[in-house]
């Protein structure tokens, strides 16, 4: 008698040691069955066991951290793409109808058109744009690193944008190593990068003013500046330019064909090229873009003395305007 007793006292004892152990299991399997695209915020229970069952509720609580930051970033981009595209679409619409309201002259019609073609061509580059950010998000960005002669890409780039800013009334200066610099890089990624931050400059640079271009090798790396001497960046705006869709000034960023997209694009390249990008400035003192990218180690021992340049540049870029 006393057996069977002990049997189905064992037996309970049992199924209630293993509901009691499996119960944390429960908990996470409902919670996880929860959670969707409109609760991603929550969060599995929190356990303190210290075993196996611990490790894996923090395990899923750091994925769905993942995840929610990947939907916020989608959400985001998404909202904030519409809300780019809405505006040069709104006025190309907007133009056509006012054309097309009654009969006008030749020349009026040109005046439509040609605020039409300038709407459309800052569409298009602001699609290209956000196609490269939505590829490279996926990891569909391919860049083909390859040793690269800095010194070279750089002296293209500058010799193209010379004309560009010097015809908006701003001196152009440049200083650039008199050597190879090997990087590991996408040539048409790097002269990009460097189109973004010259644009940049010309943008926000009132004329009389300057730019000045500079490239040397400092402590294992290939160092670029773009400096200009334009409206500058508050304390407030520096943390934040390089976030998508951030303009410091909407309305200067509209005047001329800014998305706040640029930066994120350059911000993009340099983290592919394993290197790092940051800004000095301040209010009305101009701004100073520095790219650092580490140079091929064979290289860092054939380097002369630090100082050799070629000045390509009338004026020396010492003497930008204050």
């Amino acid at each position: 008698m006393l057996a069977p007793l002990s049997l189905l006292a064992a037996a309970s004892g049992g199924y209630w040691l293993s509901r009691k152990a499996l119960s944390p299991v429960d908990a996470i399997t409902r919670t996880a069955r929860s959670i969707g695209g409109g609760n991603l915020g929550d969060r599995l229970e929190k356990l303190t066991t210290g075993d196996e069952l611990q490790r894996l509720s923090d395990t899923l609580n750091e994925m769905l951290a993942r995840i929610e930051d990947a939907f916020l970033r989608v959400t985001q981009f998404t909202a904030d793409a519409s809300h780019e595209l809405r505006t040069p679409i709104s006025l190309i619409r907007t133009e056509a109808e006012i054309a097309l309201r009654k009969s006008r002259g030749d020349a009026e019609y040109r005046e439509a058109l040609r605020h039409i073609l300038l709407e459309a061509e800052r569409t298009t580059s602001l699609i290209e744009e956000l196609l490269s950010l939505a590829r490279s998000d996926s990891g569909r960005e391919n860049l083909h690193l390859t040793t690269l002669d800095l010194c070279s890409a750089v002296k293209e780039t500058a010799t193209e944008w010379r004309q560009l800013v010097e015809s908006r009334n701003l001196q152009f200066t440049q200083a650039i190593a008199d050597c190879e610099l090997p990087v590991l890089a996408d040539r048409r990624a790097v002269q990009r990068l460097l189109a973004i931050l010259l644009d940049n400059a010309v943008k926000y640079t009132p004329a009389p003013g300057a730019v000045d271009l500079r490239l040397e090798a400092r402590n294992g790396n290939a160092v670029i500046s773009v400096r200009d001497t334009g409206i500058g960046i508050s304390e407030q705006d520096r943390s934040k330019i390089f976030e998508r869709f951030y303009r410091v000034d909407k309305a200067r960023s509209r005047e001329f064909g800014g998305a706040g997209i640029g930066l994120a694009i350059a911000d993009w390249i340099v983290q592919q090229h394993r290197g790092s990008i940051a800004v000095q400035s301040s209010i009305g003192n101009g701004s100073t873009f520095l790219v650092e990218l580490p140079l091929q180690p064979a290289a860092v021992l054939d380097l002369p003395q630090a100082g050799a340049f070629t000045d390509y540049a009338e004026n020396s870029p010492e003497k930008l305007r204050d």
